[in-house]
């Protein structure tokens, strides 16, 4: 093998691994994304893996090759949209400095999208989670409880900064994040209010909970 040769194999093998990667990233995905629909149409005890395969155009077997159960792919719809959140929540926080008013804006904007662009998700999140083992489910409620616990840190720092008024309990954080995940029980794609618009409303309320001036 020549000088030259040696180098360039790594490359390749980390291209082909990098691809591999993206393509169970992806069928998992779709997986969960079809698993979804059918859990939100259907309910999940009422719907199978082999319905879920049916939709897909795959056999059961293939299903097994990236979740281990039913329960797994529960478990991946319901921390998507907790999992997604807590990603802007951190991406915002470790962003450019801002007063502590513009990022709770920023944080509760961005998170009423994603439980807007996900409302299946978080519909079977809210209505299965009963179903879930219990490893799984402390797994997912820490993840919540780790949003909130952030939240709520961001609101005493704007107390102390002056920002949001001095009465105000850190524990609202528990009632915006109440606030967030209640949007699919009024909204509805083609309903009254245009995402927009509940967004805006989403912020203006979190905004005077946190006591803002």
């Amino acid at each position: 093998m020549s000088a030259v040769t040696k180098p360039l194999d790594k490359p390749a093998a980390g291209r082909g691994a990098s691809l591999k990667s993206e393509f169970v990233a992806f069928k998992t995905n779709r997986i969960v994304e079809v698993a979804s629909h059918l859990f939100y149409q259907r309910g999940y005890s009422s719907c199978t893996l082999d319905n879920v395969a049916d939709n897909l155009g795959v056999t059961k077997p293939f299903l097994y090759s990236y979740f281990k159960n039913k329960e797994a792919i529960l478990a991946a719809i319901c921390e998507v949209g907790i999992s997604e959140a807590l990603a802007v929540l951190e991406t915002t926080l470790a962003g450019e400095h801002r007063n502590h008013k513009a990022l709770l804006a920023e944080v509760v904007r961005q998170v009423g999208r994603i439980v807007i662009d996900r409302q299946e998700y978080v519909v079977v999140y809210q209505r299965e989670m009963k179903h879930l083992s219990a490893s799984d489910y402390d797994r997912i409620l820490r993840l919540r409880h780790s949003f909130d616990h952030q939240i709520a840190e961001l609101i005493r720092e704007g107390i102390e900064a002056g920002e949001f008024r001095e009465d105000t309990d850190s524990f609202v954080a528990v009632w915006i994040g109440g606030l967030i995940s209640w949007i699919p029980t009024w909204y509805s794609p083609g309903g009254q209010r245009s995402a927009d618009e509940v967004v805006d409303q989403l912020v203006s309320a979190a905004l005077r909970l946190a006591g803002a001036e």
